[in-house]
């Protein structure tokens, strides 16, 4: 064999070599190949540290406005012209529309003579009462005297009765003035008026005898029968007073009173809200803030007529039942209602300006958020690529259905939390200036910062893995070898958690183990 290479040419030589060493070449690639060490899986590891954690909440919220301005037009008023379109933005002061309030005229004008004709009603009603009280306080006074009166009657009568005073007189006798006097005295007793008691002493004094006994027993007699008259008489004014009084009463009852005053209220209130409605619409609308025009109703150059309109006047029909059998109010209160005319009256939304000064943001949150969020935290709100600054202005007390979703729900099942409740409770923020990319009806993305918790340890939350409701990560040595660790995490924020337990500060975690990592496994650590 050597001798026949030796006697090769130096070209077949040269090929032959080329070959061999090809082959030679080929089995090397294949031994390295099937014998070469496996490279080892490249991961990012995390140190753990001692640090702060900022707890956030993130959700979704629906955008809508907190300060709708409804312009309000009444029915028949002439539209001069309207400067807006509905989608318009519109600035503070901006002239929105005019109208000619001519042909509100005679409206207003109605409303103020229901008001008056109410009024005049309710003065009449209290001036009858006060009338009948001061005629009250007049019987009052009159049957006070009257039963004094009686009374004195009803004493002198039963003293003479009881006790009649016996007097003799002696036509031939001679009387001193004390005699005279102690006689009178005992016809006073007796019943007698002082006319007669005048005349009988009078008689004794001039000693005429023309007075006898039995002239003194009849005038006594005569005296009580008066009396009996006079207090009969008194009796029967007093009964009179009694029955006036009844009536009196009757006329103080201030249910009538009461119904006037109500209706004139209603009418007060009825002509104050079309006289404020008319001067809103003779100065013209203007923006009162900066906005959004979302409803225009209203064409320049037309009479305004809403197909449906709220009612400008107070329906008071209902209280007619009520004074039915009261002929004189049921009038009085007919004219102050047909006083207005209901095809003149009412009025309607014009155009309605949604406030961007006052756009709000709503969303429902569970039981076990809820206690983090507070009215006054700071918010961040994304829209389109854009971020807001925002504030959280209300928490309800109270749960509503719900079945909201967010990060949070996922997050917080790592930490023994649980998802959201079937129930939330409703949540409000302000969006601080926003501009066209914060659409009313559209979601907004909202990240709320709650709770700042310090000096805690602090590690990735995509190192933590969770097995069967337990949570693990992958610890590495300096050679990088792989240890599994149970840990028990706490708050968390958008990327890291509070370790609780289970690793200390210094040590180094895998980020985003693969699902084949294993205890005791080598690993290349990616340089960062």
């Amino acid at each position: 064999m050597l001798k026949k290479f030796k006697k090769m040419s130096k070209g077949k030589k040269a090929g032959t070599i080329i070959f061999i060493v090809i082959i030679l070449a080929l089995l090397t690639y294949v031994l390295y190949n099937n014998f070469k060490p496996k490279p080892l899986d490249a991961y990012n590891v995390t140190e753990i540290y001692k640090g702060d954690i900022q707890t956030t909440y993130e959700t979704t919220g629906t955008v809508m406005s907190n300060g709708s301005v409804n312009y309000t037009a009444a029915n028949g008023v002439k539209v001069e012209s309207v400067n807006v379109s509905v989608g318009d933005r519109v600035k503070a002061g901006d002239r929105l529309a005019d109208f000619d309030v001519s042909t509100l005229n005679s409206t207003l004008s109605d409303y103020r003579k229901a008001y008056n004709k109410a009024l005049a009603a309710y003065n009449q009603a209290s001036s009858s009462i006060g009338k009948a009280q001061g005629n009250i306080s007049s019987a009052n006074s009159q049957i006070a005297a009257l039963d004094r009166e009686i009374a004195a009657l009803e004493k002198e009568i039963a003293t003479a009765e009881s006790n009649p005073p016996q007097i003799k007189v002696d036509p031939s006798a001679q009387y001193t003035p004390e005699q005279i006097a102690e006689m009178a005295q005992k016809l006073q007793n007796g019943g007698l008026t002082q006319e007669e008691i005048a005349a009988i002493t009078a008689s004794l004094q001039s000693q005429t005898g023309s007075v006898s006994t039995e002239d003194i027993e009849k005038a006594i007699t005569n005296s009580v029968a008066a009396k009996r008259i006079q207090l009969a008489q008194k009796q029967s004014q007093r009964q009179l007073l009694e029955t006036q009084k009844t009536l009196y009463n009757a006329q103080t009852d201030d249910t009538a009173l009461s119904i006037y005053k109500q209706v004139l209220e209603q009418k007060k209130a009825d002509y104050d809200n079309y006289q404020t409605l008319y001067n809103q619409l003779k100065d013209g609308w203007v923006a009162s803030s900066d906005g959004i025009i979302t409803e225009v109703n209203i064409i320049p150059g037309q009479v305004f007529t809403p197909q449906s309109k709220n009612s400008t006047t107070t329906d008071i029909s209902s209280i007619l039942s009520y004074v039915s059998g009261n002929a004189d109010m049921t009038n009085v209160l007919s004219d102050i209602i047909g006083s207005v005319s209901g095809s003149n009256s009412g009025s309607a939304v014009g155009l309605v300006l949604e406030n961007s000064d006052e756009f709000i943001a709503e969303f429902s949150v569970g039981k076990y958020d809820l206690l983090s969020i507070k009215v006054g935290q700071k918010v961040t709100v994304s829209s389109l690529d854009s971020e807001y600054e925002g504030e959280v202005i209300y928490v309800s007390a109270t749960a509503t259905e719900s079945n909201s979703f967010d990060i949070n729900s996922l997050a917080s099942t790592f930490s023994g939390g649980s998802g959201s409740s079937a129930n939330g409770a409703l949540v409000r923020i302000k969006i601080l200036n926003p501009d066209e990319k914060v659409i009313i009806g559209f979601d907004v993305d909202i990240k709320i910062d709650t709770e700042k918790i310090e000096d805690v340890l602090v590690m990735p939350i995509d190192a933590v893995v969770t097995e069967d409701g337990i949570n693990y990560v992958y610890s590495v040595d300096d050679e990088n070898i792989v240890s599994k660790h149970e840990v028990e995490v706490g708050a968390y924020s958008e990327d890291d958690y509070e370790l609780v337990s289970g690793l200390s500060a210094g040590d180094r975690v895998v980020d985003n183990p693969k699902t084949t990592i294993t205890q005791g496994e080598k690993i290349s650590v990616k340089e960062k």
